[in-house]
């Protein structure tokens, strides 16, 4: 990915994050604002590249949290052994 592009996706992230911090200001409940984003951001990889490729996206995406709860899990249980001792 170039530089060109990281500066792109970082300030269309920005710019979303912006947007959703209005809505929700505004009392839109956050589930709905945050689904709806999904849901669309989703259609639309999946006009541009196929549903095999997103729904590999998608398995990459959720393969990733599995892995990050995994690693939370031990932290937690580390950190209390440790306060046990």
């Amino acid at each position: 990915m170039s530089n060109d592009t990281s500066a792109l996706r970082e300030q269309l992230s920005d710019q979303w994050q912006k947007l959703a911090i209005d809505l929700i200001r505004k009392g839109i409940p956050a589930d709905a604002i945050f689904e709806s984003l999904l849901t669309v951001g989703l259609a639309g990889h999946v006009e541009i590249h196929g549903k095999e490729p997103t729904a590999g996206k998608l398995v990459a995406i959720a393969e990733q949290l599995s892995d990050q709860v995994r690693r939370e899990k031990e932290a937690l249980r580390e950190a209390s052994g440790a306060t046990k001792n």
